[in-house]
């Protein structure tokens, strides 16, 4: 469906380079006619080899700390960057501002009465399992720099204020509400912004809004953030969808610099918002189906494990010992915790393990990370099977990024 969010060809780099030094395969064109801007499947160094044809992107997104795992998704087909030379077929920037606002406040009230039965929904389960408001509404900075109160369904304890003072959420600040970690992971406390494009403050596509207190922090961290100021903030960005939290802050700034300076081409930017959308009607789904299967797994009973873990489908764990291979299915994986059943217990200790992902495309996706190997019992009928657990470390900005968007799957279009 977002098969119409780039044009053009461009060459990129001539293969991975993997953790043990050895070669992928090699490439071809970064991002061909055929392939869409969602489903781009590579971590960030990879994008940062070929440079763009729109706009001018700051020197020091090349300086990210690579580490010996960059590059480490290797697959039988090429990598294809994000960032590569291919131009946009759409950005942020509005021709004509005054049709664009009333093209996007119609919108607002037309998708309104659609997902008012979900917000109410919320709104009850809010009442009924959380004390306090149900709105949440916070400063923010919009076209200009000029402040504006976003809304939000409330997903944070009252002492998430002095946590989250001059930073974002740091993990396991133990904040959430109890239904506040379901609506952050699905993206539904978004939806009250809706009266935020009605009121003029937002649009439906552009850069995500930030607070003031932390731009400061970010216009340091990446050279032209301030370009962002130049366009309303959105409801959904390429940034916002096809990122996560861990994806360095200079390719965020780099790649929404590209954005605000590119026209915006309506057809493809409202089948884009209609794709992420359906990817979040289908995570909010998932979601909750997992959350109640997860009560009747082999791992049941560990509750303290398996609390926010993610299980990525067709994902598994492979361990080369001399002439012999351990695999295991991974059934949980957090960012620093991994659980995985095999058929035979892994060797406890210290090993370089490979994470292993097939996505839907049909591509495989590899990374080494360096595993401690904790504890192994039997599970299952008759005790057939064992429970592995272990805790991981990566190296590099490019393999965490891999790990949030294709294990934790914590971007908004999951692959």
């Amino acid at each position: 469906m977002n098969r119409a969010f780039v044009r053009g060809s461009a060459g990129g780099a001539d293969g991975a380079k993997s953790i043990n030094g050895e070669r992928s395969v090699p490439s071809r064109p970064a991002v061909s006619a055929a392939r869409p801007l969602g489903r781009v499947n590579e971590g960030p160094q990879d994008r940062l080899q070929s440079r763009p044809r729109t706009g001018d992107w700051p020197e020091t997104a090349n300086r990210l700390d690579a580490g010996p795992d960059a590059g480490a998704c290797r697959a039988e087909a090429a990598p294809r960057g994000l960032l590569s030379g291919a131009e946009l077929r759409t950005g942020y920037a509005p021709g004509n501002p005054l049709f664009d606002a009333i093209l996007n406040r119609g919108l607002a009230l037309l998708l309104l009465p659609l997902v008012s039965p979900l917000m109410l929904l919320i709104i009850m389960l809010q009442k009924v399992l959380v004390r306090g408001p149900v709105f949440y509404a916070g400063p923010r900075l919009g076209k200009d720099r000029k402040v504006f109160s976003i809304f939000k369904f409330r997903t944070l304890s009252f002492k998430a204020g002095t946590v989250t003072r001059d930073r974002t959420l740091p993990r396991r600040s133990m904040t959430e509400t109890r239904i506040g970690i379901y609506l952050r992971r699905s993206r539904l406390d978004e939806l009250p912004q809706l009266f935020n494009i009605l009121r003029g403050d937002m649009v439906f596509f552009g850069p995500r809004p930030i607070r003031p207190e932390i731009e400061e922090v970010y216009r340091k961290e990446a050279p032209g953030y301030e370009e962002r100021f130049r366009i309303r903030p959105g409801l959904v960005g390429f940034a916002q969808a096809l990122m996560t939290h861990e994806t360095p802050k200079a390719l965020r700034a780099r790649f929404n610099r590209m954005c605000c300076r590119t026209p915006i081409r309506y057809g493809a930017a409202f089948s884009f918002l209609a794709y992420v959308g359906f990817c979040v009607l289908r995570k909010s789904i998932r979601l909750a189906v997992s959350g109640l299967t997860a009560q009747f797994r082999p791992l049941a009973e560990h509750r303290w494990l398996r609390a926010g873990f993610n299980c990525p489908p067709d994902s598994r764990v492979e361990l080369d010992e001399g002439n012999s291979t351990h695999i295991g299915a991974i059934c949980g994986i957090s960012d620093e915790v991994l659980q995985f059943i095999s058929t035979r217990p892994f060797p406890q200790g210290e090993h370089f393990v490979m994470l292993t992902r097939k996505r839907r495309s049909g591509r495989v996706c590899r990374l080494k990370v360096r595993a401690r190997i904790e504890h192994s019992e039997p599970v299952g009928i008759g005790k057939s099977g064992f429970a592995n657990f272990a805790t991981y470390s990566t190296t590099s900005l490019a393999a965490r990024h891999f790990v949030e968007r294709y294990l934790l799957q914590s971007s908004v279009i999951s692959s």
